[in-house]
């Protein structure tokens, strides 16, 4: 599915992420002027695993620069296709992420999470000798706090039917849900060597970078809505009596309580090989709060040995799916208490 709109509107122009765009295009036409250089060139500006792990801990012999690669890896791509579909992703979801944010905020956000989704992507991958780039880890992040802030959005998508590609409006909470179920597959297939189609790819970024996002999300603060735009956005429907407000922020204080519980559950998991005292206590209080929520889903997906820790791929599992249930219900919710207005008013006019 390609994503072409969405229903969200935003109250400021996206400055931030306009730029980003550009910044990454022209980065893009930089790749292309060098030529036979360009490989030399990825291989010091990509972030190479072995090499990331090898500055982390201290050796000599490689410089701790290396680690400045974790930024400028976002900026560069692989080819066109792979420049356009981070982009076309940015372009959607990125702009009502910063609307919410507000422009610095966004710009930390994401570099954040593109930092922390490339190291996902070396932590269970830190061997590798093969450069990483791309901006999908930090596009990933984005897609997390999409989701997270505007449950009850649609997407209009482009989907292929008879060598057409014909739009349908979408749930985001499905088209994002696929997406990352698609991404923590292949990342599966790509640990367990089940498919050598996964090479290549840095599925774990994609995954990591949606569930900081989504982490991260719960501690920035969130921007004073601006002025919106007439010429941006048309008027909403009325939004919902107060009525059903308590039942609304109810569910979602709920859900967000899970998520945040299962993601550290998630972490913590990670940490607890070498955890020692209050953190080990906290793991261990964690795991029997939240081990009742994430058993049914052992059946699904395994856990796997990353280094010394331990990832709980079941856990992600059921992060998404209690997250998709309460954006369901959310949703179900809000369409209850406001039917929905005609298709135009939520088409943004750009």
């Amino acid at each position: 599915m390609i994503p072409v709109g969405d229903s969200a509107p935003r109250s400021r122009v996206p400055w931030v992420n306009y730029s980003i765009i550009l910044l990454t295009a022209l980065a893009f036409l930089f790749e292309l002027s060098l030529g036979r250089g360009l490989d030399a060139f990825v291989h010091r500006a990509g972030v190479t695993p072995a090499y990331v792990v090898a500055a982390l801990l201290g050796d000599p012999r490689v410089p701790r620069g290396i680690l400045w690669t974790l930024l400028t890896a976002l900026l560069l791509h692989a080819g066109w296709m792979h420049l356009l579909g981070n982009m076309l992703f940015l372009w959607i979801f990125g702009d009502n992420v910063e609307d919410r944010l507000g422009h610095f905020r966004y710009l930390l956000f994401y570099l954040l999470c593109g930092v922390g989704a490339n190291l996902a992507q070396v932590l269970v991958d830190p061997t590798s000798r093969v450069p990483l780039i791309g901006a999908s880890g930090a596009i990933a992040g984005v897609l997390g706090a999409y989701l997270v802030l505007y449950p009850g959005a649609w997407v209009t998508v482009l989907v292929p039917i008879f060598f057409l590609m014909w739009p349908l409006d979408v749930p985001v909470f499905l088209m994002l849900g696929l997406w990352f179920v698609g991404q923590l597959a292949s990342g599966v297939a790509a640990i367990t060597h089940a498919s050598a189609a996964t090479g290549g790819v840095g599925w774990w970024a994609h995954v990591g970078g949606f569930v900081l996002g989504i982490v991260l999300l719960a501690v920035f603060p969130k921007a004073p809505p601006a002025q919106r735009p007439v010429a941006l956005v048309r008027a909403r429907p009325a939004a919902a009596g107060a009525g059903p407000r308590w039942l609304l922020g109810t569910v979602s204080l709920v859900g967000d309580a899970l998520s945040a519980l299962i993601a550290a559950r998630v972490v913590l998991m990670l940490l607890a090989p070498t955890g020692r005292g209050l953190l080990r206590a906290v793991t261990l209080l964690v795991d029997g709060l939240t081990w009742p929520l994430v058993e049914p889903f052992t059946r699904f997906l395994p856990a796997v040995r990353v280094g010394g820790s331990i990832l709980e791929l079941y856990a992600l599992l059921a992060l998404l799916v209690y997250y998709a249930l309460v954006a369901a219900l959310l949703w179900v919710l809000t369409a209850v208490a406001t039917p929905r207005a005609p298709r135009h008013h939520y088409r943004r006019l750009e």
